[in-house]
């Protein structure tokens, strides 16, 4: 084997190495925001099985509905899982609206209805 030949081996098993790892600490990096999201849509799906047969949901019932949900990549041993505390709830609520799946059924109330 000729030393181009070597060098150029080398140099671009270093370039592989130097990209997994990047690839791989990206990913650490964002994994948290990645099983929210993961998480959240789930819920969000649940919620919108439910409103298919039910005309309107509170946000105790919300609640209730998701507790116990968990999401997690199929690669990794990392979960989480759904609390039934008002933060998630919110930031559920939150986001559906933000994606124009529900809408608020009365003003003033926490009460919301399939849009």
């Amino acid at each position: 084997m000729s030393l181009p030949t070597a060098l150029l081996g080398i140099l671009l098993f270093a370039l592989a190495t130097a990209i997994l790892m990047v690839w791989g600490m990206r990913k650490s990096y964002f994994e948290k925001q990645t099983l929210m999201n993961m998480l959240l849509s789930k819920s969000a799906e649940k919620v919108m099985h439910y409103l298919k047969s039910h005309d309107n949901i509170t946000e105790p019932e919300m609640r209730k509905l998701v507790e116990g949900i968990s999401a997690g990549e199929f690669h990794s041993r990392k979960r989480i899982v759904a609390q039934a505390d008002r933060a998630f709830t919110t930031q559920l609520i939150n986001a559906m609206l933000h994606d124009g799946l529900i809408e608020p059924a009365q003003k003033g109330r926490q009460i919301y209805r399939k849009k």
